[in-house]
């Protein structure tokens, strides 16, 4: 059973393989970034939900009880961070339905098919953590009371699996990782029910920069990169003639 303690327990275990690169070792053209190390992000996700309470407090204090959320994030996180599934029913409607660029504009519907989505990342990076970005969740209220939250965190790990796109399975498009060192941010969308489950949510990232900082895709600087861009010439100009007839 879930309480407090598991997710204090949670929160301090060491995850990610050793060592960490100063700066990310990928492609990005525009600088070097300094990475956070395991003890900034366990820092910064604690922070996260004391700051998060003293949000509740504030809607609270303008008559809107949000106070449910905080319970709720603490499960969401403490779920995917153990690897443990047995909370489903208790944060997802049954006919749950999610999006992600890796589905290619398609839907996600139900417990099955968004455990295999997220696992598809925790298999191909096996000490892969989330931790949210303090000062970066946005709370909506709709005006017939639904709730709706935006947060902004950053997710961390070793590439060194095979990234499965949808549909998750061994016919699925598949990106190889080569080992490297990947941190990027990306941004969740949530929308829940009167009774506190989500039914509905997607997540935001830019696939683009994760490759490039992954040094899977060559940098935009590089002859390769230009030469994949310019690729494009093929098929417009396809479809410049097809639109002629």
């Amino acid at each position: 059973m879930f309480d407090e303690t598991k997710f204090q327990e949670a929160l301090t275990l060491p995850r990610l393989q050793q060592p960490i690169p100063e700066f990310l070792p990928g492609n990005r053209a525009g600088g070097q970034v300094r990475t956070m190390n395991e003890a900034e992000l366990t820092a910064m996700t604690a922070q996260w939900f004391v700051d998060y309470e003293k949000k509740i407090e504030f809607y609270a204090d303008h008559g809107f009880d949000i106070g449910w959320t905080l319970e709720w994030a603490k499960k969401y996180w403490w779920s995917w961070m153990m690897r443990d599934m047995s909370l489903n029913h208790e944060l997802y409607t049954p006919d749950l339905r999610y999006k992600d660029p890796t589905t290619f504009g398609r839907v996600i519907v139900g417990h099955e098919e968004f455990v295999a989505y997220n696992f598809a990342f925790l298999d191909a990076i096996t000490d892969w953590r989330y931790d949210p970005l303090p000062g970066q969740v946005y709370i909506d209220m709709s005006p017939d009371g639904e709730l709706r939250m935006c947060i902004r965190y950053v997710g961390t790990g070793h590439f060194g699996g095979s990234l499965r796109f949808y549909p998750y399975d061994d016919s699925a498009p598949t990106l190889h990782g080569n080992g490297t060192f990947v941190q990027c941010t990306a941004v969740d969308r949530y929308h829940f029910t009167p009774d506190g489950l989500m039914y509905e949510g997607e997540t935001l990232f830019d696939l683009l920069d994760a490759t490039q900082s992954a040094g899977i895709l060559p940098g935009d600087n590089s002859l390769l990169f230009k030469s994949l861009i310019g690729a494009s010439k093929i098929p417009a100009a396809i479809h410049r003639l097809r639109s002629r007839f």
